[in-house]
Parts: structure tokens; C-alpha cells; sequence
């Protein structure tokens, strides 16, 4: 959907009146003040090959009849597990507890069904929400848990569980009666919005307490960096704090209109369908997409073109201060609606060079750094095409100093500001050992430039201690191979112990993944001693200490979790297998 001039003025106009109201403090201030929007398009959704519209004033009265049946049932201050794809309803039950019911636990539907059990009972989720897709493993819990209330999204309700229609038609009914509990409910900056658990990528899933003011913070902190757009595509799932609060929630407090991905194979489909302006991503999308453009040019004889079409354009807009990448590009464009959308890229270090490149044929990324306990951005980057590598500077209200900095200025990156969390639930110890003077620890090594960029050098969690006490960060040495292997899709280092004439030696491992669908014509021992042979080019250039001992090659992709990270001891566990043998 495109909105005319006339039709972007008017939202201007709303937009304006909507930010002057006042410091957003609670996810109930964000959610009255969409009344404003009325009638406009608020949320977009696919049914198969129905498409779904809904109303701001759909999504407000939907949200408002579920709150005030909940509070009818006795519901208050319980707290609601949430399990479903990305959806209207999602969004619609994730509203309706945090502004004037209880807390919200959404979890990682692509846990095990024990897992996510167990993070229910972790997050004292007394009801769940879940939709038809998963309802077999939410009916394991409740069968598990017979005291716990199901409430399923998209489908008919039974004996054990009601339906989230039934509960909207008993809420409205409950309003036309003048039930105005809901309506009346009161929500504190402090209270406590929702408990959103870590990915336990590298151990167990922690469950964050991020309070309305923490949300309602990143929120307002986007509005105020970063230019708004009058459209989104919701790609990465809801549970993930990055979506929801990058983009969910502000798309709905600036009224853009949030199109849904309905399946990760519908990806580039839904890409041209809905044609989104903006859209919260992770550097896999990147590179799929940089990869995929490339591919592109390369099997139709255009790559040669596409090199020079850049010099060309990069001349003119940095000597000239002409933009010419709408024209000179607009075939790439064609794939994305014909338009090149705004990605906001997170979760993960991105590769410098596919940035660059990228946002010079016409693409404006946004990266930084983030974290779950700061709901999650700390600092933003907004100039990827000149500085692909750094994090940016602090975001609205976010402060983070360099703790304990070493002769190069690295040190652990400590956070502090109203997008931090208090704490983990029900977990005192973690707790204690995350904060220290007011200071939340990150578990993450950076350093600032002279001009007060940050840069992320690794996670603490992450980094190898050599016999020789040399300390060496994974992720650097992760993107420099990165950098000069391109045709490689993964890398992960870490060391491990072997013994080599009965002496215990420490080394270091370079994992890498790669496709062979890349080489069609060499064979699978072609394209190892390919790898072999470049692995060895540029491992010799890396300082001694930094140089992988052995190289691991996978030739199937390594296991992720569902913001798209490599779970790092999977890696280490198949190396381990593999050396077994």
C-alpha cells in the first residue's frame, strides 16, 4: 500500500500530535494514544492466500474486549505464556495483558516441548495463549500442569481450553454492559510489562523482567533516531525483544502499517506483495541477500556491469553529491517491490563488506549493538555505508562506559538507562552478578574510537585463554576469515584440548561451513582443498597466537536457534565427533 503525498502529510500531522503528547512511560500510554490513528490500516496478515486487513480501530477494540474479559475471569496480575507464530492475535494478546491484566511470557516456539514447558513454569505462566499450529505441544504443558488455562488464538475452544473469539465476544458484550475495568486500568512506568527469556545459546534461558518504561524507552528512543517509515514487514519472531520492541511496537505507536511474514519459504514473495518499507532483520538476511544479488549478476553475464555501475555511482554521490543508485540500480530494486527497503540489522556481527556494498547499490541498513536486558538497543549506528564496522553511538537514554580497558582500550561494555533491566526472574544470583553500582554487565568486550563510536570486539563468555595467557576473541578472528574467504557462509573459532605425544596441548579451531551447491562444477574434494589451500593464505596472516591449529570443514549448515545465531556448542560438539571418529 502507497500513500499519496496528501495521505503522508495527514500521518505527518499525527505523528507530530501523537510525540508532543508527552515522554512515553508505559506500553497503556502507547496503546491510547494509537487512537488518534482511528480507521487507518494497522495491521496486514495472510490466510493461505486470504488477505487480512485490520484497523487501528479493529485492533483497539479487539484488544480492549480481551482485557476486559481476562479481568472479568479474575485474571489480574497472573501471568500469560504466549506460543504462536507471528499474527494479528499474537499481537492482540500481547497488548491485552500488559495493559491492564498481567505479564506476558512469550517463548521460542522452536524450543522442544519440554523446554517450553519448562519456561512456563519458569516464568509462572498460569494461562497460555498458543495458536492451532503449536497446539500440540501447548496441550503437552496443560495435560502436564492441570491447573494452567489454554487459550487457543485461531481455532475453536473445547472443554479444556477457550478460544480467543469467545473470549473477544464476551469482552464486548461485557463493555455494551458498561464493564469499564479495562478501560480504567491504571499502568505504572515500573511495573512489570512482560519476561522475556534469553536464546541459551551458550547456556540456560534466562528469564528478563522488562518493565512498560524499559519498552516504552526503546520505543520512543526509535522515533527520536531514526527517520519513520510508512510500512514493515514482521519477519523475525515475535518472543525476540528485537522484533517486538524495534519494531512492533514502534511501528504501532508511528502507524506504519506491519505486514506479516506468514512462512520463512514466502519470504521474497511477501517481499513483493506487501512491498514494505522497513523491516527488522539479522545478518543472515544480509547476506542472503548480498549472495543472492551477486549469484544474480554472476549467471547473467552482469557482474562486470554491476562493478562498474558501482564505481560509477560511489564517484558521483561522494565526489558530486549526486545520487544516482534509484536509477543505476533499479533492476535490484524490482526484487523488493521496487523500492529498496530499511533494514535495521541486529542480533549479530555483520560482514562489513556485504554492508557496504549493499547500502551502495541503494540500501539504508541500520545496525548497532543490543541486548535482551536493554530491550534491547544500546547504540545505534546510522551510517553504514561510510562506517559498516562500528556499533554506532549511544541510543536516547542509554548510557555504557568501558570497564577496565587494556592498553588497546578493550574492556567490558557496562550499560546503565531507563531501557535496562532490573534484573532476572526469580533468579537473585544471576541478578547480583550482572549489576554492580548501578552498572548492568554486559558479558561483552568493545572499545570507543576517539570520536565516542562503539566498537564490539566479543563476548567475554566467548573469549580463549591460552596456555600462554594471550587472550583472543573468537568474533574478531571469525570476521577476518570471514573478510577474506567470501565463498564461506559461517565461521566459528574456538580451542580445544589434544594431546600430541602425550603432551596435553591448548589450540585453536576454525569451523567453517560452506555449500557445495556454490562449486557445481568441482567435486566435494576440489572444494575442500580449495578451502584448505585459502584457509592456509589467510590464516598466516593473523598474528601467531590467533592462528587456528585445525581446520574443521561442514558441508551441511551448522545448527541455529530462531533469531538465526549458530549455537556455538553444537559446532564444538560435532568437531569433537568428527575428531572422535
Amino acid at each position: 500500500m502507497e500513500l499519496t503525498k496528501k495521505e503522508k502529510q495527514e500521518l505527518a500531522r499525527l505523528r507530530h500530535e501523537v510525540h508532543m503528547t508527552g515522554e512515553l512511560l508505559t506500553l497503556r500510554q502507547l496503546f491510547d494514544r494509537m487512537e488518534i490513528y482511528g480507521d487507518r490500516l494497522c495491521m496486514v496478515e495472510k490466510n493461505k492466500n486470504e488477505i487480512i486487513e485490520h484497523t487501528v480501530r479493529d485492533f483497539r477494540g479487539d484488544v480492549t474486549a480481551l482485557g476486559t474479559a481476562l479481568l472479568h475471569r479474575g485474571l489480574k496480575g497472573k501471568h500469560f505464556g504466549i506460543l504462536s507464530e507471528n499474527s494479528y492475535a499474537w499481537v492482540v494478546a500481547f497488548f491485552a495483558v500488559t495493559c491492564g491484566v498481567g505479564v506476558a511470557v512469550p517463548v521460542d516456539k522452536e524450543l522442544t516441548k519440554d523446554d517450553i514447558s519448562g519456561l512456563f513454569q519458569k516464568g509462572d505462566a498460569e494461562i497460555v495463549f498458543f495458536s492451532k499450529k503449536y497446539a500440540e505441544t501447548a496441550r503437552y504443558h496443560l495435560d502436564n500442569h492441570p491447573d494452567a488455562i489454554g487459550i487457543v488464538l485461531n481455532d475453536e475452544g473445547d472443554e479444556r481450553v477457550l478460544s480467543l473469539a469467545d473470549l473477544i465476544a464476551e469482552g464486548k458484550a461485557l463493555l455494551d454492559g458498561g464493564d469499564a475495568a479495562y478501560r480504567n486500568a491504571k499502568v505504572e512506568k515500573d511495573d512489570l510489562a512482560a519476561i522475556i527469556f534469553t536464546s541459551g545459546t551458550t547456556g540456560a534461558n534466562k528469564g528478563v523482567m522488562l518493565s512498560h518504561g524499559n519498552l516504552a524507552q526503546n520505543a520512543e528512543g526509535v522515533l527520536e533516531s531514526i527517520a519513520p517509515e510508512y510500512s514493515s514487514l514482521s519477519f523475525l519472531p515475535m518472543n525476540h525483544v528485537y522484533e517486538l520492541s524495534g519494531n512492533v511496537l514502534t511501528a504501532l505507536y508511528m502507524n506504519a502499517v506491519i505486514y506479516i511474514n506468514d512462512s520463512l519459504k514466502n519470504f521474497r514473495a511477501n517481499l513483493n506483495l506487501f512491498k514494505p518499507d522497513a523491516m527488522a532483520v539479522v545478518p543472515l538476511v544480509v547476506d542472503t541477500i548480498y549472495n543472492t544479488v551477486w549469484r544474480t549478476a554472476e549467471s547473467t553475464g552482469k557482474d562486470k556491469a554491476l562493478r562498474k555501475a558501482l564505481k560509477i555511482s560511489n564517484f558521483m554521490l561522494d565526489k558530486l553529491h549526486i545520487d544516482v543508485r534509484r536509477k543505476l540500480f533499479a533492476s535490484i530494486a524490482e526484487k523488493f517491490g521496487g523500492k529498496f527497503p530499511t533494514f535495521s540489522c541486529g542480533g549479530a556481527p555483520t560482514r562489513v563488506e556485504y554492508v557496504k556494498c549493499l547500502c551502495d547499490m541503494g540500501f539504508r541498513i541500520y545496525n548497532g549493538y543490543g541486548l535482551t536486558e536493554a530491550s534491547p538497543t544500546v547504540t545505534l549506528n546510522l551510517d553504514c555505508r561510510t562506517r559498516p564496522d562500528c556499533a554506532g553511538y549511544p541510543f536516547p537514554k542509554a548510557k555504557y562506559t568501558i570497564h577496565d580497558p587494556d592498553a588497546a582500550g578493550v574492556g567490558e561494555i557496562w550499560i546503565r538507562g531507563e531501557n535496562v533491566t532490573k534484573g532476572y526472574y526469580k533468579d537473585e544470583a544471576a541478578t547480583a552478578a550482572s549489576f554492580e553500582d548501578g552498572w548492568f554487565k554486559t558479558g561483552d568486550y568493545g572499545r570507543v574510537d576517539e570520536d565516542g563510536r562503539l566498537y564490539i570486539v566479543g563476548r567475554k563468555k566467548n573469549l580463549i585463554v591460552l596456555d600462554n595467557g594471550k587472550n583472543v576473541f573468537p568474533e574478531e578472528v571469525e570476521s577476518f576469515f570471514m573478510e577474506h574467504i567470501d565463498y564461506v557462509h559461517e565461521v566459528v573459532i574456538f580451542d580445544t584440548d589434544i594431546s600430541r605425544k602425550r603432551i596435553r596441548e591448548n589450540i585453536i579451531v576454525a569451523a567453517m561451513e560452506i555449500d557445495l551447491n556454490d562449486f557445481p562444477d568441482s567435486t566435494e574434494e576440489e572444494v575442500r582443498q580449495k578451502l584448505k589451500a585459502d584457509f592456509d593464505a589467510v590464516n598466516r596472516q593473523l598474528p601467531g597466537y590467533k592462528r587456528a591449529k585445525d581446520l574443521f570443514i561442514s558441508t551441511t549448515p551448522f545448527e541455529i536457534n530462531s533469531t538465526r545465531k549458530v549455537i556455538r556448542s553444537k559446532v564444538v560438539e560435532r568437531y569433537q565427533q568428527e575428531i572422535n571418529k
